[in-house]
């Protein structure tokens, strides 16, 4: 394993852009959401596969692509899936149809999982301690960015030269961060686990990843705060005021960054990831519940995106500190981006049904009940990892 003794503040960068590109990857589909409902316009509520069938892949392999990792090294995986990436959002800029679209967005789903496994796993590994929490606060601001940039900058963007201007830019992002990955990334960050990637090793790594109250913890809260944040920054807007929505969308994922990169790494240097984690759920369902009393979408909504921002800050942070070593670190990231992908598949399409059927009632009950699950889940398995330590 290669010793870092000083973060690499460079390299860093470059990590984290991979994040927010790989972000974007769902990001660009919903800033375009308007365009693709009028082209598509026939294909009704399965147009939100548009923006989560990339997250398939990362449901049926987020533990594999883990295990991956842990066993060939992080280097060789990401300048891979950022190159494809590169090549489908290309391929993409040329509008296919709806079913050559979907299976690209698929196919998509190989190039995002691997990166948000790789870079958050070397991201722990070359950071030091003292700055680990705030490096991997930082990480988890990537959809939030990815989001708030595509909003101002992408939709201006779209309007301007059309949308495959867009993703022919996001193409290229991807092809530069790649380049600069492969100049800057030694090979040797992760020790490489002897273990073969047989079905039996990884089906036995799904046991054991489930199985643990550490490992899965991250995992098990992140599948409810993706399911809640992609649906309601994508549907949400078609609830707010016409001549506000334009702004709002971007400060929607804007006020989770601000408030993950400020109150969210104060309150985890005081109290530890996962409590931060529970109030940032419990903070969000208050917002939820507030619009049914009467208080205007478009505040509780920034309220309650503002709020998930703790949630994004606690989950990434919690991962080294419920997990030592870098293989275990290695599955947390793993099952969490697995989770985590189910519940951007399932979160969006559910919401646009639930919007469709009862209208901003169905956005009220939606929330709240991703919110009061997360909220649980980390309650519970707290709560067995107390007795497992007895």
């Amino acid at each position: 394993m290669k010793t870092v003794t000083r973060t690499p503040f460079v390299l860093v960068t470059v990590l984290w852009l991979s994040g927010v590109l790989a972000a974007g990857q769902f990001a660009k589909i919903s800033v375009t959401f308007p365009y693709f409902r009028e082209i598509f316009a026939s294909h009704g509520s399965t147009l939100g596969f548009l923006v989560s069938l990339i997250s398939a892949v990362g449901l049926l392999c987020g533990l594999f692509a883990g295990a991956f990792v842990a066993r060939v090294g992080a280097r060789k995986p990401l300048i891979a899936a950022l190159c494809l990436g590169a090549a489908l959002s290309l391929y993409q800029s040329t509008v296919p149809s709806f079913a050559p679209f979907l299976i690209s967005r698929a196919f998509e789903g190989i190039s995002h999982l691997i990166i948000v496994v790789a870079a958050p796993t070397v991201l722990g590994q070359i950071t030091e301690t003292r700055h680990r929490s705030a490096t991997l606060a930082g990480w988890s601001t990537v959809f939030a960015v990815s989001f708030a940039v595509f909003a101002w900058g992408g939709a201006p963007l779209v309007d301007r030269f059309g949308e495959a201007a867009l993703f022919q830019l996001h193409s290229a992002a991807l092809a530069v961060i790649a380049i600069a990955v492969w100049a800057l990334l030694p090979s040797n960050i992760i020790p490489r686990s002897p273990e073969p990637l047989t079905l039996r090793t990884i089906m036995a790594r799904h046991v054991t990843a489930y199985s643990s109250p550490r490992i899965a913890a991250p995992a098990a809260g992140w599948f409810f705060y993706a399911a809640g944040f992609v649906a309601l920054v994508t549907v949400m807007p078609d609830f707010f005021a016409p001549e506000r929505r334009d702004l709002l969308v971007g400060v929607l994922p804007l006020s989770a960054l601000v408030v993950s990169m400020t109150l969210g790494i104060a309150l985890i240097r005081r109290y530890t990831s996962i409590p931060v984690v529970i109030t940032g759920f419990g903070l969000s369902l208050a917002c939820a519940l507030s619009i049914a009393l009467g208080m205007p979408i478009d505040v509780a909504g920034v309220a309650m995106l503002a709020a998930m921002g703790l949630v994004q800050s606690g989950s990434f942070s919690s991962i080294p500190v419920l997990n030592i070593t870098p293989q275990d670190q290695a599955l947390a990231n793993g099952a969490l981006a697995q989770c985590g992908n189910a519940g951007n598949m399932i979160g969006t399409p559910l919401l646009i049904l639930l919007t469709n059927m009862f209208g901003i009632s169905g956005l009220i009950a939606f929330a709240v009940f991703m919110f009061g699950c997360g909220a649980a889940m980390h309650l519970w398995l707290a709560q067995v990892r107390k007795r497992a330590a007895i």
